[in-house]
């Protein structure tokens, strides 16, 4: 634990004025402890703060890409919607200033004189992440004046220096990285691995990492004049080679508060269903053309989703709800259900296991993202290539899903003869000459389950929700009343910083109108 309270730039410095903050500082410092700490001790409650970020906003966020859905007809976030006055959605912004935030500062004032090349490195990545995602979702983020303890309020910056301070930090880490390996020739640091829930210390896997960050930087600008598809397969081919590099954060499963946030123990989830896009691209319905299901064809359908007691695989079209809920035996059952191939005599599956790994970033989804950077430049052959590498990919974690604390499972719940058979199937294009991209983005879709909600909804609204590109995806019946009938492309700000303490900043970039949500951001703009 740390010896000193760190408090958020919009509860501390919007609590007192800059000249009386001392004495408020002073009472939080105590004379028989050190208020330098070890860098080792800060990383931890960093690295859960992203998967807690993640997590918690991506209930809503599956919500708005139709992952999953409500139960409950005309939920206001199967709705595109948001709730007034309230957090939700707001997470992923109290992460990076919070959870990251000036704790990333702390971390530095001992790495820093301490010559620890590798912890000024990883904040220079955890820094970049939090950049990047919470550009993607909010559009305009506080970065110049974020860590300034003179301010009162704090202005917005343009979504443009956001993405680009992303890159900044990027390159930053991997400078030091470079030091840090410079300075010893390990490619695993003991000293790292003290604090390092993601990859226990190896610093090649934190490169790789960093990498992931920027070819997603870099594909999200995929409909600018400056997009280089070319940068993108530079960048995914620096990063991870399997999904052994995945980046993920270590969930015990002992008890509630460690365990994985879609496990059972935590019951996140069971307010969702599965969605009925879900549920037809699993089944072959929308790969094939078929209106009958194939519940054979693919051999993650049973893995991922879960069938009513019936045997039928059935999902819900946002906002309708479960229409069968109140019939046990036709009724769409919670997310998590019984493994095909028990792992130790557990009844759960995938990655909702409690002690499954927290995912952030995987192989597949780096895959599919030069699949669709080549397909954009007309390299065909090479996109097809990558797209294969991308389900392969993909029907290797659903079989092998990260447990406990070994960054890849054991157990295999996928036969070989099973794989073979779903890659020479209809689901999947024969040839180069056949690829769409509707193909390259509905099995990355497929690959995001559950833990990737938010790429899957910026690669919906890169494509402006394009029924042909997403073609399982329908437009709500009923959008929420403040869309104004249009649909959702943001998360607004976090109610209680900055709705509460800067309004004046949310007006100068129109986040105090009804409809903001609706705004479409920087990265998806010509």
């Amino acid at each position: 634990m740390m010896k000193k309270i760190i408090l958020s730039i919009t509860t501390l410095l919007t609590l007192c004025m800059a000249s009386s903050c001392k004495k408020y500082i002073d009472i939080n410092t105590n004379p028989n402890a050190p208020t330098i700490v070890d860098a080792s001790s800060i990383l931890p409650p960093m690295l859960a703060g992203m998967a807690r970020g993640n997590w918690y906003d991506s209930r809503y966020v599956g919500q708005y890409a139709q992952i999953w859905a409500s139960p409950t007809a005309n939920n206001v976030w199967d709705q595109e919607g948001y709730v007034p006055a309230s957090d939700s959605g707001g997470e992923m912004w109290r992460t990076v200033y919070f959870s990251l935030g000036q704790n990333i500062n702390v971390m530095w004032q001992d790495a820093i004189p301490n010559k620890k090349y590798d912890y000024i490195a990883v904040g220079y990545a955890l820094r970049a992440w939090g950049w990047q995602t919470g550009g993607d979702l909010y559009n305009n983020m506080i970065v110049k004046e974020a860590f300034d303890p003179t301010r009162l309020t704090f202005d917005y910056d343009t979504p443009d220096y956001v993405y680009a301070e992303a890159v900044k930090d990027c390159r930053l880490a991997l400078q030091y990285f470079r030091q840090a390996i410079a300075a010893d020739g390990l490619n695993v640091s003991t000293t790292l691995a003290k604090g390092d829930y993601m990859y226990a210390g190896d610093r090649s896997k934190w490169i790789k990492f960093i990498y992931s960050i920027l070819a997603q930087n870099a594909l999200h600008q995929s409909n600018k004049s400056t997009f280089n598809p070319d940068l993108v397969k530079t960048y995914v081919d620096s990063s991870f080679v399997s999904n052994a590099d995945n980046a993920s954060v270590q969930c015990t499963g002992s008890q509630s508060g460690d365990s994985n946030f879609w496990g059972t123990a935590r019951n996140n989830l069971s307010s969702f269903r599965q969605s009925d896009y879900m549920v037809r691209l699993l089944d072959g319905r929308i790969f094939t053309g078929s209106s009958t299901p194939n519940n054979t064809i693919d051999p993650r359908l049973p893995l991922l989703l879960t069938a009513s007691k019936d045997g039928v695989y059935r999902g819900v079209v946002a906002p309708l709800g479960d229409p069968n809920s109140a019939d046990a035996n036709t009724s769409i059952p919670y997310l998590w259900g019984t493994a095909s191939v028990p792992i130790a005599g557990t009844l759960t599956k995938y990655i909702f296991n409690d002690n499954s790994r927290g995912v952030l970033m995987t192989y597949p989804e780096l895959q599919f993202m030069a699949a669709e950077a080549l397909y954009k430049k007309g390299d065909l052959q090479n996109a097809y290539n990558y797209y294969k590498k991308g389900i392969l990919g993909s029907l290797d974690f659903v079989s092998n899903p990260p447990i406990a604390s070994s960054l890849t499972g054991t157990q295999g719940y996928i036969p070989t003869a099973a794989i073979n058979n779903y890659m020479a199937s209809a689901c999947v294009r024969q040839s180069a000459a056949t690829l769409q991209l509707s193909d390259i983005l509905q099995q990355k879709f497929i690959s995001l389950f559950v833990w990737g909600a938010f790429e899957a909804w910026a690669d919906e609204r890169r494509y402006g929700y394009d029924p042909t590109i997403f073609q399982g995806f329908t437009i709500p019946s009923t959008l929420y009343p403040d869309n104004a009938g249009k649909q959702v492309y943001l998360l607004r700000p976090r109610y209680n910083s900055e709705y509460i303490w800067n309004i004046p900043a949310l007006q100068a970039i129109g986040a105090t109108a009804p409809d903001y949500h609706t705004k479409k951001p920087w990265f998806i703009l010509p």
